[in-house]
């Protein structure tokens, strides 16, 4: 999916109004106990991949060879997913894949094909991992976007970006996930082990490693702002805005 300029400019005065509003600075509590149900995440990682544009399937028909994905020399491999988040079949046409996994897709696909063929067997698999994206910036080796493919923990996806640089605030991780709301704003304290580094990642998250000791909230906006401007961050997928803060084995 393109980078929505629109959608990073709104973010972006938001986030900005939201960082410099004349109210009593919010701040940042070592000790609060916020986001609880991130307890819970914590301990076990799920994933179900959810396809959509920017993904390529390989749709099997068993005993219909033309009926799946082309697999010829002079053609495409695989089966694209448009823009539109759908696909294109032999057949039965176009097949809306967006947001379902590949199990979801396989049982639309065996109901349409159903009308042409009697008990039909289909399998689909991802081949090109493209729709599901997180980005990793500010104080890494590696900063940028990255495909989330598989079940990733935050230490994990961290570790993707080649780790902390020499000048991280490894006390205070941002993990920045939708609506911006000042309650659901905390901290992750890689110094400490905290239990919060094994949140999964979600398609859509930014982790934010900043280079200073945030003191308030809005210090967390004033350093994040210039680099979504830079990066022009499709902040569309980024759902809500959660920076997760010392959750500890209470």
């Amino acid at each position: 999916m393109a980078p929505s300029f629109s959608s990073l400019a709104c973010f972006t005065a938001l986030l900005l109004s939201w960082a410099c509003a004349e109210q009593p600075p919010t701040v940042l509590d070592k000790d609060a106990t916020v986001f609880p149900e991130a307890s819970a995440e914590a301990g076990s990682l799920s994933f179900d991949y959810r396809v959509g544009p920017g993904d390529v399937l390989r749709v099997t028909v068993f005993g219909h060879p033309e009926l799946g994905s082309p697999l010829y020399r002079n053609s495409t491999p695989g089966t694209p997913v448009e823009a539109s988040g759908k696909i294109s079949m032999p057949l039965i046409g176009f097949i809306d894949v967006n947001g379902k996994t590949v199990f979801e897709i396989r049982d639309a696909l065996v109901q349409a094909f159903s009308v042409y063929l009697k008990d039909p067997k289909v399998d689909v698999s991802v081949i090109q991992f493209g729709s599901q994206r997180f980005y990793v910036l500010g104080e890494v080796r590696q900063p940028g976007m990255f495909v989330l493919d598989r079940p990733l923990s935050l230490m994990q996806a961290l570790s993707l970006s080649g780790g902390f640089t020499t000048s991280a605030n490894r006390e205070q991780v941002a993990l920045v996930r939708g609506p911006i709301k000042e309650e659901s704003v905390a901290l992750v304290n890689f110094e400490d082990l905290d239990p919060a580094a094994a949140l999964p990642v979600q398609s859509g998250d930014v982790i934010f490693v900043g280079r200073r000791r945030w003191a308030a909230v809005g210090e967390v906006a004033r350093d994040l702002v210039p680099i979504l401007q830079l990066i022009a961050l499709p902040v569309g997928t980024a759902r809500d805005i959660a920076l997760f803060q010392d959750i500890r084995n209470n």
